[in-house]
């Protein structure tokens, strides 16, 4: 249900510009009791000490935007690099760490385009006479219904009965809401337990299951009634990038130990934690990482999503070069 909270308070935090009531340091409080009572990595810390270094890092905050360099030090100091603290619809708080090992080649501004949404499409069409292509590309917040649905009916244009062979790509995903690219994928994902995520604490754990061709996140579905059906235990290629992130690192792990298939590209970029949402006033609210992603037999993901078979990047999906892609088709036709 984390994603439907998210998404229900972006919806409507930008029809308002409401003013932050509460004092600097309440609001500074609030964030830090947050992070104490929920982060993924509370247990890292000594929050005796953390609380008043914060503390001393905000000390000349006069409004809750110059809470920033205070707000990153805590993000630094648990090592959340996942976590977001937002004021007026702005992200004034964030943390990257270090460039992981396997990130060397990774391009700001490619990842940039891929987050923007604006270059890379969703697209669905039929490669060969039985080999489905789906690009799943990062989704903004919205009407969940309306995107699942749009995915599931470019598929069934497809004639998916005469398909038994996919290749998901999600190569071009960094990220966004997870519900609707779930939904429209499910019946290729396939029936049954397909992972969640581990927390801290039992109560703290998400689980992800897809039910009669529907994707649920927890309790929470969208049930968008596919029009049409899907052959079951399909044979599927899924292609990743260092550029696939967050809640496409989460499409990922659903795809990691189903039968029949393979991963191609590159390791993921490691944002491969669920975050919740907190909203903290009228005009400040925080994510933070409160579990790592699992995939449908119980392995956790707390650095990657890795591939059978690495192939670099490419700008140009299904283009001559696509070298993955003439690779992914090799293996669904021959097995090898």
């Amino acid at each position: 249900m984390k994603q439907a909270l998210l998404s229900l308070f972006l919806m409507f935090s930008y029809t308002c510009q409401a003013q932050d009531n509460d004092s600097v340091t309440s609001v500074l409080n609030k964030i830090i009791g947050h992070a104490e009572r929920a982060s993924l990595f509370r247990d890292r810390v000594d929050w005796n000490v953390l609380k008043d270094s914060v503390q001393t890092h905000a000390l000349n905050a006069s409004n809750v935007k110059e809470l920033a360099p205070a707000l990153k030090y805590l993000l630094k100091e648990m090592g959340d690099e996942h976590a977001r603290v937002f004021h007026n619809n702005q992200i004034i708080a964030y943390y990257y760490g270090n460039l992981k090992e396997h990130l060397k080649g990774f391009n700001v501004e490619v990842y940039n385009r891929i987050q923007s949404g604006q270059v890379y499409n969703f697209e669905a069409k039929i490669l060969e006479r039985n080999i489905g292509y789906v690009r799943i590309v990062g989704l903004p917040m919205g009407d969940n219904l309306k995107m699942a649905r749009a995915i599931e009916d470019a598929i069934c244009k497809l004639s998916p009965k005469k398909i038994d062979k996919w290749i998901v790509d999600l190569r071009y995903n960094g990220g966004g809401n997870l519900n609707p690219m779930a939904e429209g994928l499910a019946q290729i994902i396939g029936e049954g337990n397909v992972g969640g995520s581990q927390g801290l604490t039992s109560t703290e754990n998400d689980h992800w299951k897809i039910s009669n061709g529907n994707f649920y996140n927890n309790d929470y579905s969208i049930e968008s009634k596919p029009s049409c059906k899907f052959k079951k235990n399909s044979k599927v290629a899924v292609i990743t990038s260092m550029y696939t992130a967050s809640s496409g690192e989460a499409m990922a792990v659903m795809f990691k130990g189903k039968k029949y298939t393979r991963f191609f590209g590159e390791k993921t970029l490691g944002m491969i934690t669920v975050t919740d949402w907190h909203v903290i006033d009228s005009s400040t609210a925080m994510t933070i990482s409160v579990g790592y992603y699992k995939d449908r037999n119980g392995n956790i993901y707390d650095k990657y999503v890795d591939v059978d078979e690495v192939f670099d990047f490419i700008n140009e999906p299904l283009s001559k070069s696509d070298i993955t892609i003439h690779r992914a088709i090799a293996w669904l036709k021959n097995g090898r």
